[in-house]
Protein backbone atom coordinates (compact mmCIF):
# COMPACT_ATOMS: atom_id res chain seq x y z
CA UNK A 1 0.00 0.00 0.00
CA UNK A 2 2.82 2.38 0.90
CA UNK A 3 4.60 1.66 -2.38
CA UNK A 4 1.42 2.31 -4.40
CA UNK A 5 1.02 5.76 -2.77
CA UNK A 6 4.64 6.57 -3.59
CA UNK A 7 4.19 5.63 -7.27
CA UNK A 8 0.98 7.70 -7.52
CA UNK A 9 2.70 10.66 -5.87
CA UNK A 10 5.67 10.45 -8.26
CA UNK A 11 3.37 10.20 -11.29
CA UNK A 12 1.30 13.18 -10.10
CA UNK A 13 4.45 15.24 -9.53
CA UNK A 14 5.80 14.36 -12.99
CA UNK A 15 2.50 15.34 -14.67
CA UNK A 16 2.34 18.59 -12.70
CA UNK A 17 5.92 19.55 -13.61
CA UNK A 18 5.32 18.76 -17.28
CA UNK A 19 2.11 20.77 -17.38
CA UNK A 20 3.65 23.89 -15.86
CA UNK A 21 7.03 23.79 -17.58
CA UNK A 22 5.67 23.31 -21.13
CA UNK A 23 4.30 26.87 -21.53
CA UNK A 24 7.61 28.30 -20.31
CA UNK A 25 9.59 26.18 -22.78
CA UNK A 26 7.16 27.04 -25.58
CA UNK A 27 7.59 30.78 -24.91
CA UNK A 28 11.39 30.40 -24.98
CA UNK A 29 11.21 28.51 -28.28
CA UNK A 30 8.89 31.17 -29.71
CA UNK A 31 11.45 33.89 -28.91
CA UNK A 32 14.25 31.89 -30.53
CA UNK A 33 12.24 31.22 -33.69
CA UNK A 34 11.66 34.89 -34.49
CA UNK A 35 15.14 35.33 -35.94
CA UNK A 36 16.08 34.17 -39.40
CA UNK A 37 19.36 32.34 -40.05
CA UNK A 38 21.79 34.04 -42.41
CA UNK A 39 24.30 32.21 -44.62
CA UNK A 40 27.76 33.79 -44.34
CA UNK A 41 30.17 33.70 -47.29
CA UNK A 42 33.67 33.55 -45.80
CA UNK A 43 36.67 34.88 -47.71
CA UNK A 44 39.66 33.37 -45.92
CA UNK A 45 42.07 36.12 -47.04
CA UNK A 46 40.09 38.78 -45.17
CA UNK A 47 41.03 39.29 -41.52
CA UNK A 48 37.40 39.31 -40.32
CA UNK A 49 34.95 36.41 -40.11
CA UNK A 50 31.30 36.48 -39.01
CA UNK A 51 29.97 33.66 -36.86
CA UNK A 52 26.34 32.66 -36.26
CA UNK A 53 24.61 35.57 -38.05
CA UNK A 54 20.86 35.83 -37.45
CA UNK A 55 18.47 38.51 -38.66
CA UNK A 56 15.62 39.59 -36.41
CA UNK A 57 13.04 42.32 -36.58
CA UNK A 58 12.98 44.65 -33.59
CA UNK A 59 10.20 47.15 -32.97
CA UNK A 60 11.64 49.66 -35.44
CA UNK A 61 14.09 47.89 -37.74
CA UNK A 62 15.92 44.74 -38.68
CA UNK A 63 18.93 43.80 -36.55
CA UNK A 64 21.74 41.44 -37.54
CA UNK A 65 23.02 39.64 -34.44
CA UNK A 66 26.40 38.00 -34.91
CA UNK A 67 29.91 37.53 -33.61
CA UNK A 68 32.84 39.04 -35.49
CA UNK A 69 36.23 37.37 -35.23
CA UNK A 70 39.47 39.21 -35.93
CA UNK A 71 42.00 36.71 -37.26
CA UNK A 72 44.79 39.23 -37.79
CA UNK A 73 47.53 40.77 -35.69
CA UNK A 74 46.10 44.25 -36.22
CA UNK A 75 43.20 45.92 -34.37
CA UNK A 76 40.09 46.37 -36.55
CA UNK A 77 37.98 49.53 -36.67
CA UNK A 78 35.09 48.59 -38.95
CA UNK A 79 33.67 46.44 -41.73
CA UNK A 80 31.62 47.02 -44.86
CA UNK A 81 28.99 44.33 -45.36
CA UNK A 82 26.81 43.09 -48.22
CA UNK A 83 23.44 41.43 -47.53
CA UNK A 84 21.40 39.73 -50.25
CA UNK A 85 17.79 38.58 -49.91
CA UNK A 86 17.03 35.83 -52.45
CA UNK A 87 13.51 34.54 -53.09
CA UNK A 88 12.54 30.88 -53.49
CA UNK A 89 13.01 31.08 -57.29
CA UNK A 90 16.61 32.25 -56.85
CA UNK A 91 15.92 35.86 -57.84
CA UNK A 92 17.44 38.80 -56.02
CA UNK A 93 14.77 40.60 -53.97
CA UNK A 94 16.97 43.03 -52.08
CA UNK A 95 20.62 44.09 -51.83
CA UNK A 96 22.03 46.18 -49.01
CA UNK A 97 25.58 47.38 -48.40
CA UNK A 98 26.52 49.28 -45.27
CA UNK A 99 29.47 50.06 -43.04
CA UNK A 100 29.57 49.30 -39.32
CA UNK A 101 32.08 50.25 -36.67
CA UNK A 102 33.58 47.11 -35.19
CA UNK A 103 36.31 47.89 -32.69
CA UNK A 104 38.13 44.57 -32.27
CA UNK A 105 41.48 43.82 -30.68
CA UNK A 106 43.88 41.59 -32.58
CA UNK A 107 43.02 37.87 -32.57
CA UNK A 108 39.74 38.39 -30.72
CA UNK A 109 36.01 37.76 -31.13
CA UNK A 110 33.12 39.96 -30.05
CA UNK A 111 29.33 39.97 -30.45
CA UNK A 112 27.57 42.78 -32.30
CA UNK A 113 24.06 43.90 -33.23
CA UNK A 114 24.27 45.60 -36.63
CA UNK A 115 21.51 47.62 -38.32
CA UNK A 116 21.53 46.80 -42.05
CA UNK A 117 18.77 49.26 -43.02
CA UNK A 118 16.63 46.55 -44.58
CA UNK A 119 13.11 47.76 -45.42
CA UNK A 120 9.97 45.77 -46.04
CA UNK A 121 9.16 42.32 -44.76
CA UNK A 122 10.92 39.02 -45.28
CA UNK A 123 9.04 36.07 -46.67
CA UNK A 124 9.33 32.71 -44.98
CA UNK A 125 10.83 31.28 -48.19
CA UNK A 126 13.53 33.96 -48.54
CA UNK A 127 17.18 33.06 -48.11
CA UNK A 128 19.59 35.64 -46.73
CA UNK A 129 23.28 35.74 -47.66
CA UNK A 130 25.93 37.90 -46.01
CA UNK A 131 29.45 38.75 -47.11
CA UNK A 132 32.23 41.15 -46.19
CA UNK A 133 33.23 43.72 -48.80
CA UNK A 134 35.86 45.63 -46.86
CA UNK A 135 37.68 45.43 -43.52
CA UNK A 136 39.18 48.56 -41.99
CA UNK A 137 42.13 48.01 -39.71
CA UNK A 138 44.21 50.48 -37.75
CA UNK A 139 47.00 50.40 -40.36
CA UNK A 140 45.54 48.41 -43.28
CA UNK A 141 42.36 48.35 -45.36
CA UNK A 142 41.45 44.99 -46.96
CA UNK A 143 39.12 45.20 -49.96
CA UNK A 144 37.49 42.16 -51.56
CA UNK A 145 37.30 43.05 -55.26
CA UNK A 146 34.28 41.32 -56.78
CA UNK A 147 32.74 40.43 -53.40
CA UNK A 148 29.18 41.11 -54.52
CA UNK A 149 29.51 38.97 -57.67
CA UNK A 150 31.08 36.15 -55.62
CA UNK A 151 28.28 36.37 -53.03
CA UNK A 152 25.64 36.28 -55.77
CA UNK A 153 27.35 33.23 -57.33
CA UNK A 154 27.52 31.59 -53.88
CA UNK A 155 23.75 32.11 -53.47
CA UNK A 156 23.26 30.20 -56.76
CA UNK A 157 25.39 27.29 -55.53
CA UNK A 158 28.61 28.26 -57.31
CA UNK A 159 31.06 27.89 -54.46
CA UNK A 160 34.20 28.19 -56.60
CA UNK A 161 33.91 31.94 -57.28
CA UNK A 162 36.19 33.80 -54.84
CA UNK A 163 36.89 37.54 -54.76
CA UNK A 164 40.42 38.93 -54.99
CA UNK A 165 41.58 40.61 -51.78
CA UNK A 166 43.63 43.79 -52.12
CA UNK A 167 45.29 45.65 -49.26
CA UNK A 168 45.90 49.37 -48.88
CA UNK A 169 47.57 51.46 -46.21
CA UNK A 170 45.04 53.18 -43.94
CA UNK A 171 46.01 56.83 -44.22
CA UNK A 172 42.69 58.13 -42.89
CA UNK A 173 42.28 56.92 -39.31
CA UNK A 174 44.56 58.46 -36.68
CA UNK A 175 46.91 56.23 -34.72
CA UNK A 176 46.18 56.02 -30.98
CA UNK A 177 48.71 57.77 -28.79
CA UNK A 178 50.25 59.59 -31.73
CA UNK A 179 51.24 63.10 -30.70
CA UNK A 180 52.31 65.66 -33.24
CA UNK A 181 55.01 67.94 -31.89
CA UNK A 182 55.50 71.16 -33.84
CA UNK A 183 59.05 71.98 -34.79
CA UNK A 184 60.52 75.04 -33.17
CA UNK A 185 62.46 77.44 -35.31
CA UNK A 186 65.81 78.57 -34.04
CA UNK A 187 66.50 82.22 -33.88
CA UNK A 188 69.55 83.14 -35.87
Amino acid sequence: MNKAHLVILQASLAIWLTAFSSPVLARQELRKDRSTPVVFFDVSELPARIDEPRLRKSEKEFVLDCAVANRSGEPLLGIRLILLVIDSAGKLRSRITWTEGADLAMYSIKTFAFQPGLTGDLRSTDQIFLGIDEVIGRETIWRAAGAEQALRAYSRGQHDVVPTVRTFANKYDPRPGLVVVPMLQREQ
